[in-house]
């Protein structure tokens, strides 16, 4: 059928990236083996070479313009906040935009009609056909996910069981509006200019990518102004995903890490996976969903563990700034795994890849406040369809207990210091009010043959008095595991008592593991994460609370392990504590 329509000239598809990458966020010879990959699907499905491209998102960035030109593309489609970012006030028409003189056709889509469709009535459609009719414009522009036309709250039955699709259709059929495909306005159309547009995607986009505060302050100062001076107003820009949500920097780094060692090896075998990891939604969160989605996150990573698996492998430690922070990280490869450590986050693992299940044990989403915690959306009007932007969305009161946010990154590898006489109850509590200065702070880091060596020396405060230790942590593989152990020493003149806790944040739920004395079996994973000296181990899920489609939803993140060590230490007097991760389940 989509053959025959395409034949007929009744549709016109669009290419872009194969498995809906952010193209702005992928290396360039992944964006062009990604559109290689729609464009040659569908002209094996329908018989077809699109013309236009859909950028995933609508994230504009100016160099997309040769890009999309090199690649053999007429035009894409945009929102019409680009074009007034830029000065463009016509949005009834297409405008040419150009880089490095190779030019690209660029649609602003319709804002109004894409809140009106299929969302409004039929009446209110029409009035504004006749407003744009009476303004001189000759042609309306829409251009939306097909997901409102039935997977969005309400949708379904606004659109189909109340007849709204059926309506308009014949509405469309039996008034002189002609549909036209956008090739085909091109080639009838002159455009209505040049224009030169600045990084954008849509206006709620922009808005999601600020952090709280700053979104509040955004949306009080677009509410108290005239809808005409709103057009001057913007938010951030896509790339800014990276810097509120640390997670989503670390999947794209590890991505364009796996990208570059494809290319190196001309793996090609490899490349499949890596295209896969690069599906926009785990990046980023707005109004639901995405990086928020545990499952989305943790498909990304086990394409890009799949496609390391095909690379050629070489055991030991790596030096780099592998996430371009400025400070280097340290990785270390195995048979049986891969580590991340971050030696300026409080010398933790960020990252632990299980090679054998294709698995990343440590994806654990930090709790932080969103600006949808604050407040309520306001719904529209009774009997209509809801944007996705416009559905009434009240914290039921059993989210309440879980609107928690940390302080630090849910890292693993982590050194708490606590009283000595702490238990379960009071940790809970006092949990980000520790003694120590050692999570999230900088450990001087070295290589030592085939260990890693962490250390850090600073301040206790227990009880009103100030004494003094110092942590060293090591980290040395095996064959099929990770010893993880510590040497702590009292630097202090007086004897010290106190709680040292090792925190490991684990991707699971809380029916996928078992304590039994001083182990931690996790049975899916066929791991076990075993002290050497007697700990208590406590564990604690970690829950967000997140929009969904339809409400507010409490997801489980992972669970947080704490590994309990009460000493005693003399002056000068040094502890040795180990925790092993082994590949396979003891027997007992």
């Amino acid at each position: 059928l989509v053959r025959q329509l395409v034949k007929s000239g009744q549709v016109e598809l669009l290419g872009g990236g194969f498995y809906e990458p952010v193209l702005t966020q992928i290396p360039e010879k992944d964006r062009q083996a990604q559109i290689k990959l729609m464009n040659d699907f569908l002209q094996e499905q329908f018989g077809v070479r699109p013309e236009g491209l859909w950028l995933a998102e609508r994230v504009w960035e100016p160099q997309l313009a040769s890009f999309l030109h090199r690649a053999g593309f007429s035009y894409t489609l945009l929102d019409e906040e680009h074009f007034h970012y830029a000065g463009l006030e016509n949005i009834y028409g297409y405008y040419l935009t150009e880089d490095e003189g190779l030019s690209l056709g660029i649609f602003p889509i319709d804002k109004k009609l894409r809140y009106l469709i299929p969302f409004r009535s039929l009446e209110e459609i029409d009035s504004y056909f006749q407003k744009i009719d009476n303004q001189g414009g000759k042609v309306a522009i829409i251009g939306d996910d097909g997901e409102k036309f039935g997977l969005w709250p309400g949708t379904n039955k606004w659109v189909y069981e109340q007849g709204w699709l059926k309506t308009f259709l014949e509405y469309l059929d039996s008034n002189p509006v002609e549909m036209l495909s956008f090739s085909a306005f091109m080639n009838q159309t002159p455009p209505l200019g040049r224009g030169y547009l600045p990084p954008a995607s849509y206006e709620e986009m922009m808005e999601w990518v600020l952090p709280p505060a700053r979104q509040a302050e955004f949306i009080r100062l677009k509410t108290s102004l005239p809808e005409d001076s709103r057009l001057f107003l913007r938010g951030g820009q896509f790339r800014d995903f990276d810097l509120k949500y640390p997670e989503s920097h670390q999947l794209r780094c590890r991505a364009l890490q796996v990208a570059a060692e494809i290319d190196k090896n001309q793996a090609e075998e490899a490349s499949r996976d890596l295209y896969r990891a690069q599906c926009n939604d785990a990046y980023w969160h707005g109004v639901f969903g995405g990086l928020y989605l545990p499952h989305l996150r943790r498909a990304v990573s086990s394409q890009l563990i799949s496609a390391e698996l095909k690379l050629p492998f070489e055991s030991g430690w790596e030096k780099s700034d592998f996430d371009l922070d400025g400070r280097d990280e340290y990785e270390l490869r195995t048979p049986a795994f891969f580590v991340w450590v971050k030696p300026a986050a409080g010398g933790a693992v960020i990252e632990i890849d299980d090679r054998f299940e294709a698995a990343n044990l440590t994806d654990v989403l930090t709790r932080r406040q969103e600006f949808y915690h604050l407040y309520s959306t306001r719904g529209g009007q009774a009997g209509e369809a809801k944007s996705i932007h416009e559905v009434n969305r009240v914290l039921p009161a059993e989210a309440q207990r879980w609107l928690i946010f940390d302080s630090y990154q849910r890292h693993s590898f982590l050194d708490r210091i606590f009283p000595v006489d702490i238990n379960r109850e009071e940790y809970e509590k006092t949990y980000h009010q520790e003694t120590g200065s050692f999570v999230g702070q900088e450990y001087l880091a070295r290589l030592e043959e085939d260990s890693l060596v962490l250390e850090r020396e600073d301040k206790l405060n227990l009880k009103g008095s100030q004494a003094r230790i110092k942590i060293k942590k090591i980290i040395r593989p095996g064959r099929n595991s990770v010893l993880f152990a510590w040497e702590i020493e009292n630097r202090g003149e007086t004897d010290l008592s106190f709680s040292f806790i090792s925190e490991w944040n684990l991707a699971l739920f809380e029916n996928q593991y078992q304590i039994k004395s001083n182990r931690l079996g996790i049975p899916g994973w066929q791991l076990n994460l075993e002290a050497a000296a007697p700990a208590e181990i406590w564990d604690f899920p970690v829950k967000t609370v997140s929009q969904s489609e339809k409400d507010f939803e409490i997801i489980t993140q992972g669970i947080s392990f704490h590994f309990l060590w009460r000493l005693k230490l003399a002056s000068r007097q040094t502890s040795l504590l180990y925790l092993t991760l082994n590949q396979g389940l003891p027997e007992d």
